[in-house]
């Protein structure tokens, strides 16, 4: 295994930039077997550096992997300095043909907060003037250098060496040397197996052992998996493993995607030594998990029987939240994230919207319990009778608007000592209700973690004709019918009628209409109803108004609308 890693880590990594007229002088000695050191230059410039790497320009040629020596000493800054440190040669490049300049990447050895590099550091940034002492600061807290047309050259060269390496090394190989890049205790790859809808911990780096599956939709390795994004998190009390005793303190799961960018394992980090995973460590992750999934960038697996939704055809996520424009696009990404994170949600809109589907969709096939609060019996059952709830369960409560206060106060008291995941539904909005003080506002923020507000039908008109040809798809696969489409009339009435029953009311229209017309019809006919004209803009407000919004909500937008036509 080369270098590669290393070398592209000390190319992305941030350094001070030192200038010519800061009188930094170095003197290079190369460090031999006997650890004697024999000088090689002191025509030497410093050109950036940070505590544990920097690089410099020099006329000798020394080769990559050399220990070497570095004399630094000063003229200028605040205090004279004279100080040495050790590091080892991992790249360099011909800057200048005709001059033979050589530009040097040294890793620095054994350095530390306490190390008088650090002194050194923090003296000469104190003298820096306002704007570059601003400039400084932005670029460190981005934490990424930044590329530009000089760089083309030496990139293309780093990536080649990077893929020409990992191409040939052993995944146990990349490991460790991740392992080492990010500072960490332990280095883990996870792939999917859909036939036990797992994550099998298939290779780990040297210094650990191998462990049992995971579940693929369960703690840090699951988000990663089941959102394929970055996981960074930082645990408030460690947590022991029970296989070898490991305590986990902090974890960065990356996902890792084939080549049909679907993911279908993990790349995870534990333990970052010092301290906890940075932005930095992120970006780096991310690379790393670009160089592991090459690995696996031909495993293409599908399966009928997994209830993993990416990785089953028949499961398609557009019917969790049908509608083809890019808002109904962005609302099923967004219930993607919330029915895999451990989030309490709050589930808002008018009755026939499909409020207990999208609980028991938003619950991702854990255990559950549903109780509905509108009956002051099952809320008795909840907080006298059921056990204490875990981590990897969830409690469904249903219309949580219809708790009395007392009620409200009994279940906020209930729930401070439950663990599991929570998840409402409500006709109303609750955030009007804390306002005006028909609700508690420590349960609201207790179980409104995240809200989800459910638009009702008469304001989605460009989703009605989708969701309508479902239903009648599936009605005519009920019935062996080729299938079929709605009359002219039929559709125009969909389009124009107010759905005051929502969903709900669509859905049993299109089912009164197969059973009783004729089988061998082609178009269906709906039982169309008189269709209400607005003879004002307010009568067209509040027939169109949300009912789940307060009516003083309501009125507060009608008088907005009035103002706004006087002003036109």
């Amino acid at each position: 295994m080369g270098n590669g890693i290393n070398n592209f880590k000390f190319y992305r990594s941030f350094r001070v930039r030192s200038e010519m007229n800061d009188k930094i002088f170095l003197k290079i000695s190369l460090i031999g077997e006997n650890n004697i050191p024999r000088t090689l230059s002191t025509d030497t410039r410093l050109v950036d550096f940070n505590l544990f790497s920097l690089s410099f320009k020099s006329s000798v040629q020394i080769p990559i992997g050399s220990k070497i020596k570095i004399e630094i000493f000063t003229k200028k800054i605040f205090n004279k300095w004279d100080l040495e440190v050790e590091g080892i040669v991992i790249r360099s490049f011909q800057e200048n043909t005709e001059k033979r300049t050589y530009n040097y990447g040294v890793e620095l050895i054994d350095q530390s907060e306490e190390s008088e590099l650090k002194y050194f550091i923090t003296d000469y940034i104190s003298g820096f003037s306002g704007k570059k002492l601003k400039d400084f600061l932005v670029k460190s807290s981005l934490s990424v250098r930044e590329i530009n047309v000089d760089d083309g050259v030496e990139l293309f060269g780093l990536l080649t060496v990077l893929y020409r390496e990992f191409s040939t090394a052993n995944i146990n190989d990349i490991l460790d040397q991740c392992a080492q890049i990010l500072h960490c205790e332990e280095v883990r790859v996870w792939k999917i197996n859909v036939e036990k809808d797992k994550l099998e911990n298939i290779y780990h780096d040297s210094n650990c052992t191998h462990i049992k599956d995971n579940s693929f939709n369960k703690g840090e390795l699951g988000k990663c998996f089941t959102t394929s994004r970055c996981i960074n998190t930082f645990l408030k009390e460690p947590k022991e493993r029970e296989e070898d005793k490991f305590t986990l303190e902090n974890t960065l799961c990356l996902p890792l995607l084939n080549k049909e960018r679907k993911c279908i394992g993990v790349l995870q980090f534990n333990n970052k030594k010092g301290g906890q995973f940075s932005i930095a460590d992120e970006n780096m992750g991310n690379f790393l998990s670009l160089v592991v999934a090459k690995k696996f960038f031909n495993f293409v697996v599908k399966s009928k029987s997994t209830s993993i939704a990416h990785l089953n055809p028949e499961l398609k996520d557009v019917f969790i939240y049908f509608g083809s424009t890019q808002k109904s696009s962005a609302i099923r990404s967004t219930l993607k994230k919330l029915k895999y994170g451990k989030t309490n949600v709050n589930i808002v809109g008018e009755k026939g919207l499909g409020k207990d589907f999208f609980a028991k969709y938003l619950s991702n096939n854990s255990e559950k319990d549903i109780f509905n609060c509108e009956d002051p019996k099952q809320l008795n059952k909840i907080i006298n009778e059921t056990p204490q709830f875990s981590s990897s369960q969830t409690l469904i409560l249903k219309n949580i608007d219809k708790l009395s206060v007392d009620d409200q106060k009994s279940l906020y008291n209930w729930i401070q000592f439950q663990d599991c995941k929570f998840i409402t539904t409500s006709c109303r909005d609750l955030i009007y209700e804390v306002q005006i003080g028909k609700f508690n506002k420590l349960l609201f923020k207790k179980l409104t973690q995240s809200r989800f507000h459910l638009t009702p039908l008469r304001n989605r008109r460009e989703d009605i004709l989708t969701i309508a040809k479902y239903f009648i798809k599936i009605e005519c696969r009920k019935r062996n019918l080729p299938l079929r489409e709605l009359s002219p009339e039929s559709m125009q009435f969909v389009m124009t009628h107010n759905w005051p029953g929502n969903i709900t009311e669509l859905e049993k229209l299109i089912k009164k209409s197969f059973m009783t017309s004729n089988n061998n019809t082609e178009n269906i006919e709906l039982e169309v109803k008189d269709i209400r004209g607005f003879k004002s803009i307010e009568e067209k407000l509040i027939f169109s108004s949300d009912n789940s919004i307060h009516p003083d909500k309501i009125m507060e937008m009608i008088n907005n609308s009035i103002k706004t036509g006087k002003a036109s």
